[in-house]
């Protein structure tokens, strides 16, 4: 009984913490939601910690001298940090919110942070309300909760000339036309100037009458016989008032026949200012519409901060895709509704590629970031539709050849990295993904001819037989930096200027690097390197192989070994896997089920760099010693793909934190701070 009523009370409990999670404040609509989970942050860093910490006297330091107060640590800031902290983001075809969510801990606090002489903030009840200056951005708060909201209004909504009606808005364009001026002999042109502006709602903007050129008349010279000079002035036919456009036209031409450079100066001057006027007059009337547009968004944001506060409407946490990205064990989490509408939002950016539709079929992505005594890690994940994850898992339906593993050296190898796919179910699977991702590009209209060019990509492939000469796996091994004395040719001039090539010598730090693929049918590639023999691009040396390409820097050579192609640029390591002397190295647990168990696997060994790279090539002894002691101090970084799990295909980051630190949070604070110095 007494077990029943204590999983009671932890059950209540739970529900009561959720219940006053600001998460709940969070519409269902929401396209974007991150998360800064402050519980299990100060579970690895006490908030002692963090204000005696560099970042954290940073901040107090700064906060204090802005605000010309003595900050001592940050729940002076009377924020919550060990509650959620929310930044959530609402899209339509008018305005975008970015919004952020804070849990309050003492108002009174958080208000002495914001008042000041010449700006008062508002209160209803409970609820206080700042406009901040720019008139852009709202703040809004209780004793529980703080919530900041930033509108910004969509520019093609008022494109739209029935919408920027309905608001009184009227879309200002200026085009100018003026380039240089043409002075040919005795004319000057002056190009158009065009100033447009749609009309309000029932106003008409008459068109300002056509400025006209006052006749000017030189007196002659000594000497020579005077000439009347004719300004002729062209009126453009006047244009019918539209309700919705109004244009403005200068179209003026210049004919002058005596002393044409100062008469071509003084009627550029006047076309100049003519011009300069006009644009004046657009920049005041875009600035009066940009005002009308910021009052608008303001009104428009007031509603949705109220709503936030004292509507009534389903939460975010309703969201099953949000629901099942959560991890209670996170420190910070990012979902992202989906990624086809997020490419959508932009795509009009991309012009006529924007209407590709190069998304389709992805759906929400989600990442986590996890600290623990041991390494961070952030967990990426991304929907795919049902079809797209069908054929996936068809692609990576293979793991990486176990032959590979003997030729890696944990103790050597500064990273390497792997990948394994099933060449033939790729093949098989390549024009229905080709279709999906660029058949909305050349649309409906074509969707016969992308049939037909599936059908013809796949007779003319032989996927079995591709398949058999690259199977689809394939591992890249760095062993280590060499520098190499290189030649290279330069130029150099003698005293009549004359160029001259030479050749010259410098060492370069070069990467010790072992590539490797399976291959069932190596036929092709041993006529590849027969063809190569024959034309002197390829030297033999037994059953080693060696490109000849004069300008690279790196010898690389080429074998196959027991069903293996290998690619290197060191012979040493070559010649010992053809003796079978390559076996002998040591590979760890960790590195074997990071390359045997997944799909893609990477890693960088950052200790095994230490004092590889000379400090010639880092700029000096001191830069090459921060490096280096910036390399003692990291773990290993790892990337590596995860099976999919229904329609979720998802991968990890990791990094290991050195032993001698708490956790990876410590660690973190740490590297930032010798960064610093």
């Amino acid at each position: 009984m007494k077990k029943i009523l204590i999983a009671i009370f932890l059950f209540l409990s739970f529900n009561v913490t959720r219940a006053q999670d600001l998460v709940k404040k969070i519409p269902l609509n929401a396209f974007t939601v991150a998360t800064i989970k402050g519980d299990n942050v100060f579970k690895l860093m006490f908030v002692k910690d963090f204000n005696e910490s560099f970042l954290g006297r940073k901040l107090l330091t700064e906060t204090s001298k802005s605000l010309d107060q003595n900050f001592t640590s940050i729940e002076d800031f009377g924020i919550n940090v060990e509650k959620n902290m929310y930044y959530f983001n609402q899209l339509s075809d008018s305005i975008t919110y970015n919004c952020f969510l804070i849990p309050i801990k003492d108002a009174g606090k958080f208000e002495s942070l914001i008042q000041n002489k010449e700006k008062k903030f508002t209160q209803q009840g409970d609820i206080r309300t700042m406009v901040l200056p720019d008139s852009t951005s709202i703040l809004k708060w209780n004793n529980d909760m703080l919530y900041f909201v930033a509108g910004s209004i969509n520019s093609s909504f008022f494109s739209d000339s029935t919408k920027s009606a309905r608001y009184g808005i009227k879309e200002i364009r200026f085009q100018n036309n003026y380039d240089d001026v043409a002075i040919a002999d005795s004319s000057v042109v002056v190009s158009d100037t065009v100033y447009t502006t749609t009309a309000e709602p029932m106003v008409e903007v008459a068109a300002p009458p056509i400025i006209e050129k006052a006749r000017v008349q030189k007196k002659a010279s000594p000497g020579k016989t005077s000439k009347k000079r004719s300004i002729k002035k062209k009126t453009g036919k006047k244009k019918a008032v539209k309700p919705k456009k109004v244009t403005w036209t200068q179209n003026v031409e210049f004919e002058m026949e005596a002393d044409p450079s100062e008469e071509a100066v003084d009627s550029t001057a006047t076309a100049k200012a003519n011009i300069d006027a006009q644009y004046d007059t657009y920049q005041q009337e875009r600035a009066e519409q940009d005002a009308k547009k910021k009052r608008l968004a303001l009104v428009w944001m007031t509603a949705q901060a109220d709503q936030i506060f004292n509507g009534n409407y389903q939460s975010i946490e309703n969201n099953k895709s949000y629901a099942a990205s959560l991890d209670n064990k996170a420190i910070a989490e990012l979902w992202v509704s989906s990624l086809q509408d997020a490419y959508n939002i932009i795509a009009p950016g991309f012009g006529t590629y924007g209407k590709a539709g190069l998304m389709k079929g992805y759906g929400s992505l989600n990442a986590k970031l996890f600290m623990d005594n041991k390494s961070f890690r952030i967990s990426t994940g991304l929907e795919l539709s049902q079809e797209q994850a069908d054929s996936y898992k068809k692609i990576l339906n293979r793991k990486l050849n176990k032959k590979f593993l003997k030729y890696v050296n944990s103790e050597k190898a500064l990273g390497f990295m792997s990948y394994s796919i099933d060449t033939k179910a790729y093949l098989e699977e390549f024009p229905k993904l080709l279709k999906q991702t660029y058949g909305s590009f050349m649309g409906a209209k074509m969707d016969e001819e992308m049939d037909l060019g599936a059908d013809l990509i796949s007779l003319l492939l032989d996927e079995e037989a591709v398949s058999k000469v690259i199977k689809g796996d394939a591992l890249f091994v760095i062993n280590g930096l060499n520098t190499k004395e290189v030649t290279y040719t330069a130029y150099e001039y003698d005293d009549d200027y004359k160029q001259k090539e030479v050749t010259k010598t410098k060492n370069e730090v070069l990467p010790d690097f072992l590539f490797m693929f399976s291959s069932d049918d190596t036929r092709l590639i041993n006529k590849l390197i027969k063809y190569g023999i024959n034309k002197n691009f390829v030297t033999a040396e037994g059953n080693i192989y060696k490109l000849m390409e004069k300008k690279s820097p790196i010898d690389v050579y080429l074998q196959i070994k027991d069903g293996i192609v290998f690619f290197g640029n060191s012979l040493t390591e070559m010649q010992g896997i053809q003796n079978n002397q390559y076996g002998s190295y040591k590979l760890s647990k960790m590195h074997k089920q990071l390359l045997s168990k997944n799909n893609f696997s990477f890693l960088f060994n950052a200790k095994n760099l230490v004092g590889k790279v000379p400090a010639s090539e880092m700029g000096g002894d001191e830069t090459a010693k921060k490096f280096n002691s910036t390399l003692e101090k990291m773990g290993n970084v790892y990337i590596k793909s995860n099976p999919i799990k229904g329609k979720l295909v998802s991968a990890d980051i990791s990094a290991e934190i050195p032993n001698g630190h708490e956790n990876a949070l410590k660690y973190l604070f740490s590297l930032i701070e010798n960064a610093a110095k």
